[in-house]
């Protein structure tokens, strides 16, 4: 299945993680690749946690 633009990852895969954060209680999922702030809000969504892009860990006061 294609990825999506919504996500950045297919739908199948999307509920994969989201499964795996809600068994393991993440409260932050880093993506490696950058983010939209919609991409962020629409998987932080999906995985019931924080979603940050590891971008966001180098930018001061992002």
């Amino acid at each position: 299945m294609p990825f999506s633009r919504r996500t950045l990852i297919s739908s199948g895969k999307a509920r994969e993680i989201a499964q795996a954060c809600r068994a393991a209680q993440v409260e932050v999922a880093v993506f490696a690749n950058p983010l939209t702030k919609h991409q962020r809000a629409v998987l932080g969504d999906i995985f019931g946690c924080l979603v940050i892009s590891g971008e966001d860990l180098l930018a001061p006061g992002r």
